[in-house]
């Protein structure tokens, strides 16, 4: 506490250490209570800054992961085979390729049962038109990339799952814009040109893209060819059934729906 008659800091007690003046005790709780209002003051605004700097930290991570995509993709327009050098760090690049090329999958798809269903006069909802698709394209494609880094271990190559994630969805970028321009013909009206556009992009995210990863590195286990056709088995019985199942409750909802129509 401070001594009122010299103004220097003095220990608590009765007098002053300094020049032996007695000390007001009323003096020194009003200092304390000063000090404590300060002490809190500070901490309410450290609490209440410490929202806005979680927020411009995420938008500075967005951003940041904005701007690596925007590269990433853009790079491998130019330049497809650039895809052998994708690794970790393009984990969060390959993962957006990965879902984008389901929604557009899926947005086709709703576009198309949309349009089918109408003429039977009933309405498909946007769950199992939309976001079921979505959800069982975006599973097949992490599952396709899961086969090929079992694949690529079996062949005892350097690879982590990441790294997998990332080419996987690195090779994905061509057979994505192929999907794309076949469903752009489709609605120009060029149905025999789009399909074969969307054949050539589903099979080359099924089988060549997978392919294209275990091809890059030597193996020094399993022979890469059959390898590739335990992967491609794999792959067919895991798009078979996830389609069927699809199909098959897509048929029960619709026929309910007729029946319900009717």
């Amino acid at each position: 506490m401070h001594c009122s008659v010299c103004g220097q800091e003095s220990a608590e007690g009765k007098f002053c250490t300094n020049c032996g003046a007695q000390l007001d005790r009323e003096d020194y709780e009003r200092e304390k209570s000063a000090l404590s209002d300060d002490s809190q003051a500070e901490e309410f605004t450290a609490v209440s800054r410490e929202p806005e700097h979680d927020t411009a930290e995420t938008m500075d991570k967005l951003k940041t992961t904005g701007a690596n995509f925007w590269h990433f993709f853009t790079t491998l327009i130019k330049s497809p085979s650039e895809a052998k050098k994708a690794n970790s760090s393009d984990l969060s690049s390959g993962i957006i390729t990965i879902v984008s090329f389901s929604l557009i999958i899926a947005l086709s798809y709703h576009l198309i049962m949309q349009s089918f269903t109408r003429g039977f006069f009933v309405e498909v909802t946007f769950l199992d038109s939309f976001a079921i698709p979505l959800v069982i394209f975006t599973l097949l494609f992490l599952i396709i990339a899961g086969l090929a880094f079992l694949g690529a271990k079996l062949a005892v190559q350097a690879v982590t799952f990441p790294d997998i994630i990332a080419k996987y969805g690195a090779y994905l970028v061509p057979f994505l814009l192929a999907y794309a321009g076949g469903a752009l013909l489709s609605l120009l009206g060029l149905p025999a040109l789009a399909g074969l556009m969307i054949m050539v992009s589903i099979l080359g995210a099924l089988f060549i893209a997978p392919s294209f990863i275990l091809m890059e590195q030597a193996t020094e286990g399993f022979d890469r060819i059959y390898v590739m056709l335990g992967m491609y088995v794999m792959i067919m019985l895991v798009f078979s059934f996830l389609t069927q199942s699809f199909m098959q409750m897509f048929l029960d909802d619709f026929m309910n729906m007729l029946s319900n129509g009717f």
